[in-house]
Parts: structure tokens; sequence; C-alpha cells
């Protein structure tokens, strides 16, 4: 669901999307949800328990890995679902254009509240806070009563602040880095927990991407505005099949990059290099970000440049021409 009028009146409403697949298994692939129209505030919850309905009569029952609402939705056809949605369950769901999706926001940083407070973005490294931070976190929470919110990217909001310079001081006090201290790289980034945390896993990432941008950093590209995002499986949990650089796990050392995606999920990420041994992927990476610095056009973002230039063309400047493709 995403707001299609300021008054939060009226919802566009959206199905059908999954990032997952299976290695060597074509009939699976990651899809973007679906726009079905729009629909009142009153009836998300009903057009929630409507969708959960259909997969449950028209799910697929023979082949778990086709069982997925996103391949349901589309075998039985977007119109066919719709006139469903009104015929059977009720919905006032009303043909319209959808509302542009809104941009990826990081709130790190300081940022105003409608109460007047205000509330400060910290950046947790792939979601997991070490013991400083943590620390820091808890005091600043128990000694200025603040309330705590988390993002879809992993890091941690602190509300209802009313004395600033009390949050800093206990902040520096426990050695907490300002968001603006860190690379636009690093501050972009995301990845799941993998290995060894995650029994689905196939390799490591969130033990594994720090170490990429310290590389990417160390070759002068942390300040470009990239979205990395990793995984250890195809199950993309991390969303990287929609990053500018996408990355995840195949068999036991190999990496699958993906490149082009929109950060904010309207678009798909394309193959770059379908298996790339763990070993090639700080060269591969440094070698893809200075692609993007020598030959992204000015003011270009790294998305669409990533999307613009074939992929032939990328691997050729990488220095990926004798990998899988």
């Amino acid at each position: 669901m995403s707001g299609g009028r300021s008054d939060g009146s009226l919802f566009d409403f959206y199905s059908g999307g999954g990032l997952g697949l299976t290695h060597n298994q074509p009939t699976t692939a990651p899809l973007l949800g679906l726009y079905l129209g729009r629909i009142p505030r009153a009836q998300v919850v009903e057009a929630t328990r409507a969708i959960a309905i259909l997969q449950k009569e028209h799910g697929e029952r023979k082949d778990r890995r086709m069982a997925r609402w996103k391949y349901t939705i589309r075998r039985l056809g977007v119109e066919v679902v719709k006139d469903e949605l009104r015929a059977r369950f009720g919905l006032a769901l009303e043909d319209a254009t959808p509302q542009p999706l809104p941009k990826m926001n990081l709130h790190l940083g300081w940022h105003p509240q409608r109460d007047g407070r205000g509330y400060y973005g910290i950046s947790v490294e792939n979601g997991r806070m070490h013991p400083l931070l943590r620390q820091g976190v808890r005091a600043a929470v128990c000694e200025l009563g603040l309330g705590v919110r988390l993002t879809a990217q992993q890091d941690v909001l602190l509300c209802n602040i009313r004395d600033r310079a009390a949050l800093e001081r206990i902040l520096d006090a426990h050695g907490v880095p300002r968001p603006e201290a860190l690379s636009l790289v690093r501050r972009n980034a995301m990845a799941c927990p993998a290995k060894p945390t995650c029994g689905l896993a196939m390799t490591e990432a969130e033990n594994v991407l720090p170490h990429y941008i310290d590389a990417i950093e160390e070759a002068g590209y942390g300040d470009i505005d990239a979205v990395i995002r990793m995984t250890g499986c195809p199950n993309n949990c991390a969303r990287p099949v929609t990053a500018e650089i996408g990355i995840y796990g195949y068999g036991k050392n190999d990496h699958v990059i993906l490149v082009g995606g929109a950060r904010e999920g309207s678009r798909l990420a394309r193959v770059l290099c379908e298996r790339l041994p763990a070993e090639r992927m700080v060269p591969a990476l440094v070698g893809l970000f200075a692609a993007i610095r020598a030959h992204a056009h000015a003011g270009e973002p790294v998305a669409e440049f990533l999307q613009r230039v074939p992929v032939a063309e990328l691997r050729e400047w990488i220095g990926l021409d004798g990998e899988a493709s």
C-alpha cells in the first residue's frame, strides 16, 4: 500500500510482488507488485484479507516453488482479480494512475517532529548494533525518556527529543559516530545476517559487506551515492534485486552481481555476473565504482547510469570478460 491522496483517505493498492527465486529454476523469478487501483483507507485491512483468501483458494498446490501469490495473480490475471475484489468482497477499488513512489529516505541525523520535538536517526551497519552503540542508545533512551523506531534500512530513530545537546553528549560519550561522518556508500548499504546465523544462507553477507565497503572507500569512491544490498541466498531479504548494485549468494563461495535497479523499488536490476568467486568480489566492486566515476554523465544518478550502459560494456570496463555472464 502507498498513499494515494495527501490527506490519507485513499491508498494505492499493489499486490503480487516478491523478490525471491530458486537457482537453476527459470520458472521462478523476482517480481514487482502489480498496481490494482485505489482503495479507501477504511478498506485496507479488508483488501489484504481478500488477497489472502484468493491465494488460499487458487494458489498452486502441486509445485511448492510456484505456490506464492506473485505467481497466482499473474496466472489468474489482474483484471480477474480486480473483478473479484469488487464483486465478491465489495471493495470500492478505483481504476487510477498510481502516485510516484516516495524516494528512499534514510532519516539519519536531526529531523523535526510535528509536535515541536525532534528525532535523531542513527546509522546501524547491517542492523547489527555493536556494544558501544547499544550502550549509547540504551543510555539515551533511559536518561532522556526517548521513544525508539526502526527503519526499513535497518537503522534506529530516537524520537521525542527535547534536549538536543543532552543527546549529543550521551552519544559522544559512547563513541556513537554521527551519520555525516560515514561515507554515502556505507550509509546506503544493507545486508542480511546470512551465514552463520541463517540456515538458508549459502554465503556470508553481513560479515563481508563492510570489508567490501572498506575497499571501495580506500579506493576513493565512498562519496558516490550508490546503494549496495547483499544477501547470502536468492531469497533476497535485503532487497538486492531492486538495488543499484545487488549481490546474492550462489553455492558455497560464489555470488551473483546485479546492477541498475531502483532504490525505491520501482525497477528490477539486471544480471552483471552470474557467478563470481568471493576472491574476485573486491576488485569487481572497486572496478564498478571506478567505471561509475569515469563514465557517468555529470549529475546522472548511479541507477540510471547502470541501467543505460549495456552489460557487456560494463563487464569490459570492470574486467569481467572471463567470468560467467
